[in-house]
């Protein structure tokens, strides 16, 4: 089991300084839009993976008119108090595990696991392969840390390739490639597996949610290489100046009865398979916590319950709403009304 128990934010978004208490079960952080509602689950999340679910630029979620942001959080896992803190100054990064010190994000991944379900999240659908990489990718590194180590080896030798593309020189270009098809082949193998055993869950949740009505599948498509594909492809590339195939050109269909969610689903068909997906993405990193954007957009009222009833015993959970909430779940509740310069505690 895993629970957080207090958060603090220094010059992180529209935060000055913010330090939080949390309890067990529901935490409903409630308040109007444009608050900070948001920004606490990004910092959540930011604690569990060294990234935002907003943007890719670190220096974005320093507070407009500072020069670095910090976050520090206290939680226990399997019983053990332990403490996490991360600092940025726009060019270098600290993180600090209990009293061990890093300079990457990598040994957070897997540290304290979370799940966040927000509107963002439908661009997994309606956005490019590289979104759907890119949540993949969060999702397996938090499973196996060493998938990236496998990653980065394969980014650093597509980088070296690329270049060697790029200026018609194919000397070495065959060093580059081996290493490609190497980490690629565990990258990919690892991806198959995931996606099989997510498919599977998303297609049971999305059977509750919908009442059967439909069926959903996710698909995996694998960029293959090789060293005789890459003999094929190698003149295309070498006009192109960049990889045609490979690992990041990977990408998940996700059809919903037979048909491509993507160009044939409603939208409230698309929010449902979302839904079904986080929460299959729940169970396959179990345990995890579970961190919900503006709960109550998502779903129509009937999947809304179903959705409920599914969450409704959760350790823990975190979730945003800009009104009180309706459930007689027990709640524990932060209010947020303004943001003053000065500190806030609320608790």
């Amino acid at each position: 089991m895993i629970s957080l128990k207090r958060i603090r934010l220094f010059q992180f978004r529209n935060f000055k300084k913010i330090d939080l208490e949390f309890g067990d079960g529901l935490n409903a952080i409630i308040g109007p839009n444009a608050i900070g509602k948001t920004t606490l689950l990004e910092a959540i999340h930011f604690i569990s993976t060294g990234r935002s679910f907003r943007t890719q630029k670190l220096q974005e979620v320093i507070k407009k008119g500072e020069k670095s942001f910090s976050l520090e959080a206290f939680f226990v896992k399997d019983d053990v108090e332990q403490t996490l803190s991360i600092f940025f100054n726009g060019k270098e990064k600290e993180i600090k595990h209990n009293q061990t010190v890093y300079s990457s994000f990598s040994p957070l991944l897997g540290l304290f696991p979370t799940v966040v379900y927000s509107p963002f999240d439908i661009e997994i659908i309606q956005g490019s392969p590289a979104e759907r990489r890119r949540f993949l990718n969060i999702l397996i590194a938090q499973l196996n840390p060493l998938y990236v180590y496998y990653l980065t080896r394969y980014s650093k030798a597509l980088l070296q390739r690329n270049a060697l593309l790029r200026r018609k020189n194919c000397t070495t270009i065959e060093i580059w490639e081996e290493e490609l098809i190497k980490t690629g082949d565990f990258i990919q193998a690892k991806r198959a597996e995931v996606i099989q055993e997510l498919s599977k869950s998303t297609k049971e949740f999305y059977e509750e949610l919908s009442s059967n009505k439909e069926e959903v599948e996710i698909l995996y498509k694998p960029s293959k290489i090789s060293p005789s594909i890459f003999e094929k492809t190698r003149a295309k590339e070498l006009i192109l100046g960049y990889s045609l195939l490979g690992a990041h050109r990977d990408d998940l269909e996700i059809n919903l009865g037979g048909l491509c969610a993507k160009n044939y689903a409603s939208e409230g068909q698309k929010r449902t398979v979302i839904a079904s997906l986080k929460l299959a993405e729940k169970k396959q990193l179990s345990p995890s916590i579970l961190l919900i954007d503006d709960f109550g957009i998502h779903l129509d009222e009937a999947r809304k319950m179903k959705f409920e009833e599914k969450i409704h015993k959760e350790p823990q959970l975190f979730l945003t709403s800009p009104s009180s909430l309706k459930s007689s779940r027990q709640a524990f509740l932060h209010s947020l009304n303004s943001l003053p310069e000065e500190d806030l505690a609320l608790q």
